[in-house]
């Protein structure tokens, strides 16, 4: 294995010091890092840099790793995205497999996974922490165990495309406030559609919303 070229982008500086340090000081590996702190920066060093993989965090302030992901799979297919975040949780991990991400390590993972599941991903194969592995699997067992088949991807279901839309984004961590921000509408706006899409699902809170999502294959 040659030179790799990776792009390591999280918004905390003391986490790209870490990871830079892991993989510099591995024997089994060759690299040459660049780093950024934003996913608009990411995504426009990536059209440029020729990156081999781009290590990404997932909840950054402006753009999120999951819309970047999306921006860098599209635009460069050799490149390989390895998702990196602190949470397992299961809408988090499909968003990104969906959004063609290669892999998904959790931040607290040891220097010697991280250089694994660098190397793994560089051969063009898939890489999951354990954590997550059981994550999918128990997923699909859920979904086999209950016979609740997914949705097909052209989903045309109760709810509008706005509706769709705000679901999206509560998905991904989103307050109502940040929501009315990014889709250019009034909170109250935000609050009446949140309440229709519980009404229509027929669930209670947030949690319950995102399993809609999950199982609807919404995100």
């Amino acid at each position: 294995m040659g030179r790799l070229k990776i792009l390591l982008v999280d918004d905390h500086k003391i986490v790209r010091d870490g990871i830079r340090y892991s993989l510099e000081l591995s024997q089994q590996l060759d690299v040459e890092i660049d780093e950024a702190e934003t996913g608009y920066a990411a995504v426009a060093m990536s059209k440029v840099g020729g990156y081999d993989i781009v290590i990404m965090d997932i909840n950054m302030p402006d753009m999120d790793g999951i819309e970047a992901t999306k921006a860098i799979a599209q635009g460069n297919k050799r490149t390989r995205v390895l998702a990196l975040s602190m949470h397992e949780e299961e809408f988090q991990i499909l968003s990104m497999a969906k959004a063609g991400a290669s892999g998904y390590i959790l931040k607290s993972i040891g220097a010697e996974e991280l250089c694994k599941a660098v190397i793994t991903v560089s051969k063009g194969e898939r890489y999951f922490s354990n954590e997550v592995m059981i994550k999918l699997v128990g997923h699909y067992y859920d979904d086999l165990v209950e016979r609740k088949p997914r949705v097909a991807k052209g989903y045309k279901g109760l709810l509008t495309k706005r509706e769709v839309e705000i679901l999206k984004l509560l998905a991904n961590e989103y307050t109502n406030e940040e929501i009315a921000k990014k889709l250019f509408i009034a909170k109250r706006t935000v609050d009446s559609h949140r309440q229709n899409l519980m009404s229509k699902t027929g669930v209670k809170n947030s949690a319950g919303l995102i399993k809609y999502a999950i199982q609807n294959n919404l995100i």
